[in-house]
């Protein structure tokens, strides 16, 4: 079933992975503290990564696997 969007599983997401959104943006983890996701994020291959999760509130990993589609690259 093409076109199905299927979120990544939470033990998929480790520090220095990179996944993918269904809109073709990307996150690149930096951290995971106390449940909760610090990542970058870059609009395709060719562009610099910048911050992407709030400095305050940064999403819980529940929150960050079920906007992945795709697991890019693991370390």
């Amino acid at each position: 079933m093409s076109g199905v969007f299927v979120p990544i599983a939470e033990s998929e997401v480790v520090v220095g992975g990179i996944y993918a959104l269904s809109n073709t943006q990307e996150r690149r983890v930096t951290a995971i503290e106390n449940g909760k996701v610090r990542f970058e994020v870059r609009v395709d291959t060719r562009s610099e990564w910048s911050r992407g999760s709030p400095m305050a509130n940064p999403p819980k990993l529940k929150t960050f696997a079920n906007a992945c589609s795709q697991t890019l690259a693991r370390p």
